[in-house]
């Protein structure tokens, strides 16, 4: 099992998230779900609560009822701090979606949720869903943000067009939440395509094994 750690920030693509974190908890993973203030605005803490049996942390602030554990793990004894020990107990970190406003933070280092603050303490593999309008994801601002996260070695999940409420094409995983990928490049790989996000825990599990 591993220890998987996924954010969700706000944007249309939010409610797919429920379906991922459904398929890596039935995949015997240990997950939870940090998000973004704005991702409330989609979807709602209960959706994820369910799924996944552990409390939703949205505030950088806010205390852990589990204390940084994960479902399925002993309590902790004490009281530690929530996105330090989150980060430090966690064997991976997808954010998906990633929206514009969520990337622009990671590559920035900026710490205002539970989810950047996290993100920027955590030192294990570390994955990204870029899920936004065609054009914005072709700005060069975002494209310079992604190209700054490839450097720190995030991974980036594979992109397909789909329709959108506005009218125009917008980014999402390839082949939806559930799809399967026939090949996977090399974990070393920073910000390589990978999709499903499974296979990013599936081959960490691998690499663990080996040692």
């Amino acid at each position: 099992m591993a220890r998987i750690l996924l954010g969700v920030s706000g944007g249309i693509a939010a409610y797919r998230a429920i379906e991922l974190a459904r398929l890596l908890t039935r995949a015997s993973h240990g997950v939870r779900v940090l998000m973004t203030p704005t991702a409330e605005r989609f979807v709602g803490r209960p959706s994820f609560d369910g799924i996944v049996g552990g409390p939703v942390l949205i505030d950088e602030f806010e205390r852990d009822p589990l204390g940084g554990r994960f479902p399925g793990e002993e309590p902790a004894d004490h009281d530690p701090i929530s996105h330090l020990e989150l980060a430090a107990r966690a064997d991976a970190y997808l954010v998906a979606p990633a929206s514009a406003n969520t990337i622009a933070k990671l590559a920035a280092g900026i710490c205002d949720s539970m989810l950047t603050t996290s993100f920027v303490a955590c030192r294990a593999p570390r994955a990204v869903a870029p899920a936004m309008n065609d054009r914005m994801l072709r700005d060069p601002a975002i494209e310079a943000n992604l190209a700054t996260l490839a450097a720190f070695s995030s991974r980036r999940v594979a992109r397909a067009s789909r329709s959108t409420p506005c009218g125009s094409s917008a980014t999402a995983p390839a082949g939806g939440w559930g799809s399967r990928s026939r090949s996977a490049p090399p974990p070393a790989a920073p910000m390589s395509c990978w999709w499903p996000p499974t296979s990013i825990f599936r081959a960490q599990e691998r690499s663990a094994g080996s040692t």
